[in-house]
């Protein structure tokens, strides 16, 4: 094992990991820098990355917020969602990296999500989509948004705005330079945003169906701008709950940006691809999540998958021969969560190959960013961003620091690994 030298929160940590089967290791790692964003919250919360258009890479990268504090408590017996701060405005973050031995971490930026009138957004919930969500006392429900959005996902495009990915909806937002929302396209049949000029229904149906809290996670651009990918982050609850679960089928949504709406449609099924049975029966980790992604050409991805008992790896995506399953059979409108067998069904999905496993960097991650003390909850990587072919950045959510009802001390750290082979294209 390499040696260690880590410092204090907010300097840089010089850490080399032990690499398990030197697929990758920690070059370094930063300390976010407390920053305050709206009704006194800190930053955090903070969810993918994406490498500011314009600057070089590496060393400016925006992040975002997602819908603020939340947690949970037992209510008349039942776990309910809270909101600890309702008021809070979603926000982009701009972090900028300086140095190159001594390095350092700022919050060079902050902008509030805001509607086309230039009202602030919410993080509140949209009307009738979810279970209700109580104040902090859990004594009452917090009122629901037309515009209300989780966010989760960014991409920083040529032209200064954002693509954003959110989970209400799930919807995508196209975002100005300074923050004010220009469209929102939403499932088909959605009725519980606010009608607008700006609000476009051109999104499968289906995907209104995706399951609590499990909206789109994770975004792609093109490099021409052309293209967009959105991955929800767990499969849908089609044609009901718990349907995709056992599959792992999630659909990967390629949009067109200019005209608006999709274009295609993949399968991304969770899980080991070496495994024998990931074809045909279905190789699903316990509650697989899809938590980021990057493109690095115009037909390959790299994918974030990982689950709460340590899974997290890297995954080169091709969608190069995958299936489209955007009205085909079966359809959006169809039964694709419940497909075990997709070389029966006739199904390709995208070609997974691992890039990196990050399991034993995940928990040297977790070490740090609680400061060595053993806090409640996994660490939760949700943003990628490729700086080259073999170093990437990684940023975790520590959900504002919150774990159901109570407070812990996780910071948000944003890390360079290295990995043993390059990534193509590059």
């Amino acid at each position: 094992m390499a040696s260690r030298s880590c410092g204090v929160a907010g300097m840089v940590m010089l850490c080399m990991a032990a690499a398990g089967a030197g697929d990758c290791r920690i070059v370094w790692s930063l300390t976010v820098p407390d920053h305050e964003l709206s009704e006194g919250v800190a930053v955090g919360g903070l969810s993918d990355l994406t490498p500011a258009a314009g600057q070089t890479r590496g060393t400016a990268l925006w992040t975002l917020t997602d819908r603020g504090p939340n947690g949970s408590l037992q209510r008349q017996g039942k776990k309910v969602r809270t909101l600890l701060s309702p008021g809070f405005v979603p926000c982009l973050v701009l972090l900028r990296i300086a140095g190159d031995e001594a390095r350092s971490l700022t919050v060079e930026r902050t902008l509030q999500l805001v509607a086309p009138d230039g009202k602030p957004l919410s993080g509140r919930p949209l009307a009738g989509r979810d279970d209700p969500v109580f104040g902090a006392d859990g004594a009452s429900e917090v009122p629901c948004d037309a515009r209300g959005v989780d966010p989760e996902a960014v991409v920083s495009m040529a032209d200064g705005t954002f693509w954003i990915g959110e989970e209400y909806g799930p919807s995508l937002l196209h975002v100005s330079a300074a923050g004010r929302v220009l469209g929102r396209f939403l499932p088909e049949g959605t009725a519980a945003a606010e009608d607008g000029a700006e609000v476009v229904r051109s999104l499968p149906a289906v995907y209104g169906r995706r399951r609590e809290n499990r909206g789109f996670e994770a975004l792609a651009a093109a490099g021409d701008g052309s293209r967009l990918w959105a991955l929800l982050q767990s499969p849908l609850d089609n044609p009901g709950p718990k349907a995709g679960r056992k599959t792992g089928n999630v659909r990967l949504l390629a949009f067109d940006p200019r005209q608006g709406r999709p274009v295609a449609e993949h399968v991304y099924r969770l899980g080991d691809p070496m495994d024998e049975a990931y074809l045909r029966g279905g190789a699903v980790p316990d509650d697989g999540k899809l938590c980021a992604m990057a493109a690095l050409d115009d037909a390959t991805l790299l994918v974030l998958e990982q689950d709460d008992d340590g899974l997290a790896r890297l995954y080169v995506t091709s969608l190069t021969g995958a299936t489209d399953t955007l009205g085909g059979k079966p359809s959006a409108a169809d039964d694709l969560e419940e497909v075990r067998d997709l070389v029966g069904a006739g199904i390709s999905p995208v070609r997974k190959t691992l890039a990196a496993d990050l399991g034993s960097l995940r928990r040297t991650m977790k070490k740090q960013a609680d400061g060595g003390e053993k806090q409640g909850g996994p660490l939760k990587l949700e943003g990628l961003a490729v700086v080259d072919g073999r170093h990437v950045l990684l940023i975790d959510d520590n959900d504002f620091s919150v774990v159901g009802a109570d407070p812990r001390s996780r910071a948000t750290m944003l890390w360079m690994v290295e990995l043993e082979n390059p990534l193509p294209g590059f």
